[in-house]
C-alpha cells in the first residue's frame, strides 16, 4: 500500500524567494515584448522586488545562514538592474520607438546597421544637446 503524500511546508524566507524568482521570471518574459507593451513587465519586477525584500527579512528574523540572505539580495539586485533595463528605453522612446520599427522592416543586414546607425546619430543629438544646455546654465 502507498503512502499518503506528506505536505512540506517551506519557511517564509524560502517561500518569498521561489515567489520572487518566479515573478522574476515572469518579468524577463514580459520584458522580450515590444517597445509599448514592455512597460507590463513592471508589474511583476516590482511585485519580485517587494518578495525579495519579505525574504531578507523572515530570513533575517528566523536567524537563517548569511549564504540564503545573500542569495536574496543578489535577487533583489537582479531585479532592480532588469527594472532598469526596462524603463531606460522609455526616456528615449521617440528614437527607440523608430528605432525599433526601421529594424523590423529591414529586410537585409545592410539595412538593420542602417537602423542602427540612425539611432546611434539620433541618441548623439540629444545628448550632446543636453550637455550644451547643462554648459549655459552651469556657466
Amino acid at each position: 500500500m502507498a503512502s499518503p503524500p506528506t505536505s512540506r511546508v517551506l519557511p517564509p524566507g524560502a517561500a518569498h524567494s521561489r515567489r520572487a524568482a518566479l515573478l522574476m521570471l515572469a518579468g524577463l518574459v514580459a520584458a522580450g515584448a515590444p517597445l509599448p507593451y514592455t512597460a507590463v513587465a513592471v508589474i511583476p519586477l516590482v511585485w519580485a522586488g517587494v518578495e525579495s525584500v519579505r525574504a531578507i527579512r523572515a530570513r533575517s528574523k528566523d536567524g537563517a545562514a548569511a549564504r540564503g540572505i545573500a542569495s536574496s539580495v543578489v535577487g533583489l539586485v537582479l531585479v532592480c538592474l532588469l527594472t532598469v533595463m526596462v524603463l531606460l528605453p522609455y526616456a528615449f522612446y521617440g528614437p527607440e520607438k523608430s528605432r525599433q520599427d526601421c529594424a523590423a522592416g529591414a529586410n537585409t543586414a545592410i539595412a538593420a546597421a542602417d537602423c542602427n546607425a540612425r539611432f546611434v546619430s539620433g541618441l548623439d543629438s540629444i545628448l550632446s544637446g543636453f550637455l550644451r544646455s547643462g554648459q549655459h546654465a552651469g556657466g
